[in-house]
């Protein structure tokens, strides 16, 4: 933390709800989660804010991930790095009502925030009219969390957690998620929690720790550079340029808008196949386009099934319980992939004789002109 970020005081009252703000140095609202952040602060730098904007709330770092992480809810009044996620306490006894642990929400990254929906394991729970002379609808969805600590450690406990968040939605429409936009929609909240022993059976008489709801590790994709279009080089020129990679080929972009692929957020290309004559008529009827890719990941057939387990047992092992897309972001980003390649019928994106390329930023692509 900066010396400027350390001597800056807070205003004595949210600008977003006018509360009482109690600490002078307050990071959060605790009224309503609004994010008290100093302009000189590092979350809040023009540079930072151009290559990451969908991450507009105060991140903390965590010990399980190299990306800066979102707090979105829970004990609001304590975003700090302080904060144990699952699997990292190493002590003999639980954390008590001094302690912070941290636990993900299962969320799934998009443009601008973040997605939650009933196939990410959110349950609708409630609903109710917004009392303010309108027709629409807040509905409640919930999920149920567990947070642990190291094998052998705090007696074997666990602690249940169950999350709230809510959503908008007119009268007579059926919402199946919600929508999270970092820094402006309110946060989630816990609405209960109960110690666990290795039995199974409900601990009561244990104090419940303080608990910071967290995004999963947000590693920078498509929407989170400030890349909105891809490039323009001429035949000759872009040729040079995807030689500096490891991709030499012309492929085919169907899409420019940020996709959920099988390795998360990217953009899909599909690779002309032949030579000559037959990239000539492919020119004719579509785009081309080079890549420039340094450390893709290659599949052939079989072997992206076949890295799933091992994906997700490290996830578990460094505390990252999450059951979305940000799992494999985040194992992929930690192994150095800039990118993934499917070989021919490795996956339905790369069929018969042509392979998949799935790039994870615009910069890494170019149309050929002319």
């Amino acid at each position: 933390m900066s010396a400027a970020f350390s001597a800056y005081r807070s205003p004595r009252f949210c600008p977003q709800c006018g509360a009482a703000l109690t600490l002078s140095d307050a990071v959060f609202c605790m009224a309503c989660g609004h994010p008290i952040v100093p302009p000189e602060s590092p979350e809040t730098t023009p540079d930072n804010a151009t290559e990451n904007p969908a991450v507009t709330g105060p991140t903390v770092r965590l010990p399980n991930a190299r990306v800066a992480q979102s707090v979105v809810g829970g004990t609001m009044k304590l975003p700090s790095s302080g904060a144990t996620p699952p699997g990292l306490w190493f002590l003999p006894e639980p954390p008590g009502p001094d302690d912070v642990i941290a636990i993900y929400a299962p969320l799934r990254a998009v443009v601008s925030g973040w997605s939650g929906t009933t196939s990410d394991g959110w349950q609708k729970f409630d609903q109710e009219w917004v009392k303010d002379g309108t027709s629409r609808m807040l509905i409640s969805f919930t999920v149920e969390r567990e947070w642990f600590p190291a094998p052998g450690c705090a007696r074997d406990l666990r602690l249940h957690i169950r999350l709230r968040s809510t959503s908008l939605a007119q009268e007579g429409h059926t919402r199946h998620g919600f929508r999270y936009r970092i820094g402006s929609d309110s946060p989630m909240s816990v609405l209960e929690a109960r110690w666990m022993d290795a039995t199974a059976q409900s601990r009561p008489d244990l104090s419940l720790p303080q608990i910071q709801i967290m995004a999963p590790p947000r590693v920078q994709r498509i929407s989170d550079y400030a890349e909105e279009v891809v490039g323009q080089m001429h035949p000759r020129e872009a040729d040079m340029w995807a030689q500096r990679g490891v991709m030499h080929g012309l492929f085919r972009l169907p899409n420019t808008f940020q996709q959920r692929t099988p390795v998360g957020r990217g953009l899909p290309l599909i690779e002309v196949a032949g030579s000559g004559m037959g990239r000539r008529l492919a020119g004719l009827f579509h785009r081309l386009y080079r890549v420039q890719l340094h450390k893709p990941l290659i599949c052939r057939v079989g072997v992206w099934e076949a890295l799933q387990p091992r994906i997700q047992q490290e996830a578990r092992t460094l505390g990252l319980d999450i059951e979305t897309d940000a799992m494999i972001e985040w194992w992929l980003d930690r192994q150095g992939y800039d990118s993934a390649v499917f070989e021919p019928k490795a996956h339905r994106y790369a069929n018969g004789r042509q392979r998949a390329v799935i790039a994870f930023r615009r910069a890494q692509i170019v149309q050929v002109r002319g």
